[in-house]
């Protein structure tokens, strides 16, 4: 439920730059970085269990451009090379490199080949313990909607990948909804 939480406080930190009663945010001003679409305020966000992340506001409109934060990689993130192979032609976004010795011949004994898997292993918990993973969502096209600028295109990459990208054809603000809708089907 934290994770859902955190990632909701990402995506709509950009769209609506609050804090939200159910996930407090506190925000410092760190200061102002260049940005393609010109400069940028940048300022730190900080939450409850560890949340953090950077959120960039074009200085000239006000309007969030970007949020970034990192993530320890997980064991999918590691792709392990050994001595001798070639470097995969695509990579996930993200994936981290290591480099291992070669494994052991079929036929070497047991304790060798438990030792290369305890290496193996070791290499592994060493790159999650040792690297970051930059993440970002993207903030672009913002366009009027009741009175209030959205951002109806939003990308979200890791590090400079993209990874996701989701585009808003329009944003409608207190609309009745019919109960109905939320009947279950008999």
């Amino acid at each position: 439920m934290q994770a859902v939480k955190q990632d909701f406080a990402r995506l709509t930190l950009g769209m609506f730059a609050a804090s939200f009663s159910s996930y407090p945010l506190t925000f410092s001003f760190v200061g102002q970085a260049e940005a393609p679409q010109g400069k940028a305020d940048v300022i730190d966000v900080k939450g409850p269990r560890d949340f953090a992340l950077r959120l960039f506001v074009n200085d000239e409109t006000h309007l969030p451009i970007m949020v970034s934060w990192q993530t320890n990689p997980t064991p999918a993130n590691i792709v392990l090379l050994a001595a001798g192979q070639t470097k995969p032609a695509t990579l996930a976004p993200g994936a981290i490199i290591v480099n291992v010795p070669a494994a052991p011949a079929a036929s070497a004994a047991q304790d060798e080949k438990d030792k290369y898997a305890k290496d193996v292993a070791a290499a592994r918990a060493k790159a999650i313990a040792e690297n970051k993973i930059e993440n970002r969502i993207y903030y672009a096209d913002y366009r009027d909607s009741d009175g209030l600028k959205f951002p109806f295109r939003l990308r979200r990459a890791i590090g400079t990948d993209t990874i996701e990208e989701t585009t808003f054809d329009r944003f409608k603000l207190n609309s009745k909804i019919d109960p109905k809708k939320f009947e279950a089907i008999k």
